[in-house]
């Protein structure tokens, strides 16, 4: 689940590059929602998450997501990841424990390493244009986006508001048939975060346990 939240967030980033193998009119729409959040200094939200397999419920979730440059903050299911550039503090509510990693840029099997990923997204995905629909009264494009390696997942699907090239929602197909469908909510843009935010502040949980992986 770590691993499919990760690679959401990082498809909303987007790179300043654009997908392989791009039809359909998908490669000037993703140019220009790159554009877009390329610019952002900062970025801010809110996100459901909804878990569903053959049309009905699973799981729904709720989590939070920041970032400013190399450094991240998330919330999600009892967990929240803290990432200054360096370090990585994963905090698990329920134990009272923190794990620390050191933050290495360059290894792919890092699941909480979204600068790797927002460099070669488009090395590893052709995208296509699907259609514009009317959801909740907006109008939306939809861009799949599919693997060309194997994977769990078979296709990452975002939808896009014409109006201000906003992702507005994600959903990632697995290939058991549940889909993971990110909503975004409360997106802003530019926000002024302090370098402490991004930092794990083991005096505001006490009795925390701490455990160096570094």
């Amino acid at each position: 689940m770590k691993n499919r939240f990760l690679l959401a967030i990082c498809l909303l980033l987007l790179s300043s590059g654009y997908a392989q193998k791009v039809d359909g009119g998908a490669t000037e729409l993703l140019q220009k929602v790159s554009a877009k959040y390329q610019a952002f200094t900062s970025m801010q939200f809110h996100y459901t998450l909804k878990v569903t397999r053959e049309n009905k419920t699973l799981n729904t979730y709720q989590g939070d997501f920041a970032m400013k440059g190399s450094q991240y903050h998330t919330t999600y299911n009892g967990q929240t990841f803290f990432c200054d550039g360096k370090n990585i503090w994963n905090y698990q509510k329920s134990t009272n424990e923190v794990s620390i990693y050191e933050y290495d840029p360059e290894d792919d099997d890092n699941l909480m390493n979204p600068q790797r990923v927002l460099k070669g997204w488009d090395k590893h995905f052709r995208a296509k244009f699907i259609r514009d629909e009317f959801i909740n009264n907006q109008s939306v494009s939809l861009v799949d986006l599919t693997p060309l390696r194997p994977q769990s997942y078979y296709r990452i699907r975002l939808f896009i508001q014409k109006s201000n090239n906003q992702i507005l929602r994600i959903a990632l197909y697995d290939k058991d048939n549940t889909v993971f469908t990110y909503y975004i909510e409360q997106f802003k843009s530019n926000v002024t975060l302090p370098d402490s935010y991004f930092v794990f502040d083991k005096t505001k949980y006490p009795g925390v346990e701490v455990n160096d992986m570094r």
